[in-house]
């Protein structure tokens, strides 16, 4: 295979991935009865995907917020209804890193923000019954190559998606995770490669 073509498959792959999953998330939703929460955010963006969108022009392929600006900006159309209570950033030779606290008034508003949009989070209730899903992994529009998939495991080799869900009671039914003892939080985690990989999209539900 000649050089430009190994170039362009490894760009492809990498802005795939960035737009994936930002390379690297923990994610930790608490819900209360009344639909609001906190979203307690951890997230490594590579260093190779930062400057891939310096390179590009775009300031970043990130579909997360970086910088608090960022936040500041995806959060202004909440009117107030999600709020940033935390935001730590540091970097080292390989990541960027990224530990922010948001807090909400409701999962709808939350899910309005366009940064968690591609998470398609629910929240219903009915009676004494509630329920929430999210979207953890959607499956690509095209199958990787070959030539993708070994890309992943030499650039992202380590990089993990990780999510849960606490609820304010036990959960009844659930889906996509494993449940803690006492049964009040659902989590699940994957890795990279096999996020990007999946045939149809991974969601992740809770029913209390």
């Amino acid at each position: 295979m000649r050089k430009s073509a190994v170039v362009r498959i490894a760009v492809l792959c990498l802005v795939m991935v960035a737009l994936t999953s930002c390379i690297g998330i923990d994610s930790r939703l608490t819900i209360r009865d009344n639909g609001s929460g906190t979203l307690l955010l951890t997230y490594r963006v590579s260093q190779i995907i930062a400057d891939l969108g310096m390179a590009a022009g775009t300031g970043s392929v990130v579909p997360l917020p970086v910088t608090r600006a960022d936040f500041d900006r995806a959060l202004s159309s909440s009117g107030g209804k999600v709020r940033l209570t935390r935001f730590d950033r540091s970097e080292d030779a390989r990541d960027i890193t990224i530990h922010a606290e948001l807090a909400f008034d409701s999962v709808d508003a939350l899910a309005a923000v366009d940064s968690f949009q591609d998470a398609d989070l629910k929240w219903s209730a009915s009676g004494s019954q509630h329920q929430f899903s999210q979207v953890v992994a959607k499956a690509p529009r095209q199958p990787l190559s070959d030539d993708s998939k070994r890309m992943l495991d030499a650039f992202f080799e380590g990089y993990e998606l990780s999510f849960s869900v606490q609820a304010p009671r036990p959960i009844q039914n659930a889906t996509l995770g494993t449940l803690s003892t006492d049964r009040m939080t659902l989590s699940y985690k994957t890795s990279i490669k096999d996020a990007v990989t999946v045939s149809q999209d991974l969601v992740m539900s809770a029913q209390w």
